[in-house]
């Protein structure tokens, strides 16, 4: 059986990731971020691949270290604590109806 080229999963790949879905999960219910560190994750995500080729291993840890700080930063916790008050709004709106 010939090998495939699969593209493995890389922590800053995953991190990337989640926050795009975190902001258009944020986006789609008109949950204001304050920032949303999109720009800066994509670049973030970029240099610790470049870093990590060149050997280069203390940068590429602080980009990663970056992305893991916009990603439990103020993208999560703006955004987890605006809908946890919607959802309150929501549940306290069906009580008193």
């Amino acid at each position: 059986m010939q090998p495939k080229a699969v593209a493995h999963p890389t922590d800053a790949r995953l991190l990337h990731r989640a926050i795009i879905k975190l902001v258009g999960l944020a986006k789609r219910n008109r949950v204001p971020l304050r920032q949303s560190y999109l720009r800066l994750a994509k670049r973030a995500a970029i240099m610790t691949g470049r870093y990590t080729h060149a050997h280069q291993f203390k940068r590429a840890r602080r980009q990663l270290k970056f992305l893991r700080h916009g990603l439990a930063g103020s993208s999560v916790t703006s955004a987890a604590r605006l809908m946890a008050i919607r959802c309150w709004k929501l549940a306290s709106a069906r009580c008193s109806v």
